[in-house]
């Protein structure tokens, strides 16, 4: 479970449709490593599909479409691992890590499209990603390894909150890009905050920014000016790094993920999970990191309900307090294969 959190599940008004497709290509967190021990199935459903992931016996994670093409028997419900393969439950049909079908009980012969689709699984930050595309071809990056992972000197990965909204995850990607919105709908969390650079590196974005906080009232109430640089590193449009260094008497380190994945036409999954930098206190850094991850909550908590009913503008009216909007919308750009020609 989540440190206090449930998914939310909102629902907005009908609202004139999105322009963008639903469904943008790149990597897509379905599910925690720690959800999917060695031997287990479990049924998804992301991207309008039903899906199900299973852990083969050496310890890969596969993620193939749910449905036997025999009879159509969910995998993901009573189907078992068998070494690096899947029997469905119905009439015991053992498909692959590939989707194929290779073995039929009793049958002399394995029907030629006797196959379901397997997805592009990477499995990286204690998440199980899958890459969609929607001329389904090979991906060509994946999102990287954490570098402070590698390190005792931060905190384990802790799962923070989980929501469902109906809303298009490029709207939810570009909060972070929005500096505009971030002293007013954050105002217990943001005193102000300027944006500095925004650099695209091919499928990654870093947008880096000027934090001054209102939280820390301690050493606010001493004085002290409570600020630091804040830099969110986009991976695709499914996977946002935040990176946050708090001056605040003492320097504070943390490293937040969010990801985002569309469940359906309507509606995408946002999770959080927070590591920190230890600090040699050891009940301090466990402390900070609860404080944390009440804050990440409450942040996505307050952009919920304007997510739930806002549109998709595609010619918004900006201002130039309103962040590098069009600028991140044009690299997002690149991830709607479908919109381009062929």
């Amino acid at each position: 479970m989540s440190d206090g959190a449930v998914v939310r599940d909102l629902h907005r008004p009908a609202a004139p449709p999105c322009r963008l497709p639903p469904f943008p290509d790149g990597w897509f967190r379905v599910a925690s490593s720690a959800d999917l021990p060695r031997g287990s199935v479990r049924p998804l459903r992301y991207f309008g599909r039903d899906l199900v992931a299973f852990r083969s016996s050496t310890d890969e994670v596969r993620v193939l479409d749910a449905h036997c093409p025999h009879l159509g028997a969910h995998l993901g419900h009573g189907g078992r691992v068998e070494g690096e393969s899947i029997r469905c439950p119905f009439h015991g049909w053992r498909f692959d890590a590939d989707g194929r079908c290779v073995e039929i009980p009793n049958a002399r012969r394995i029907p030629s499209r006797a196959e379901v689709r397997a997805w592009p699984v990477h499995e990286v930050n204690g998440m199980v990603m899958v890459y969609h595309h929607a001329r389904e071809e090979a991906p060509s990056w994946r999102v990287p390894a954490m570098p402070e992972m590698a390190t005792a000197e931060w905190t384990p990965w802790r799962r923070g909150a989980e929501w469902r909204l109906a809303c298009h995850i490029q709207d939810i990607a570009e909060n972070g890009i929005d500096t505009g919105h971030m002293p007013l709908v954050h105002a217990t969390q943001t005193s102000a905050i300027t944006s500095e650079c925004l650099e695209p590196r091919g499928p990654m974005l870093v947008h880096t920014m000027n934090h001054v906080y209102r939280l820390f009232p301690l050493a606010r109430w001493l004085g002290l000016r409570v600020d630091g640089p804040l830099e969110i590193t986009y991976h695709g449009l499914g996977c946002a790094v935040n990176r946050a260094l708090v001056n605040a008497g003492v320097r504070l380190q943390y490293l937040f993920l969010f990801t985002f994945t569309p469940v359906d036409e309507e509606v995408v999954e946002i999770c959080s999970q927070l590591s920190m930098k230890r600090l040699r206190n050891p009940l301090l850094t466990w402390g900070l990191t609860r404080k944390a991850l009440r804050e990440g909550r409450r942040t996505i908590d307050q952009d919920a309900p304007i997510f739930e009913h806002k549109i998709h503008r595609a010619e918004p009216l900006l201002t130039e307090r309103d962040g590098p909007i069009m600028q991140y919308r044009r690299w997002a750009a690149q991830f709607y294969s479908e919109l381009a020609h062929p």
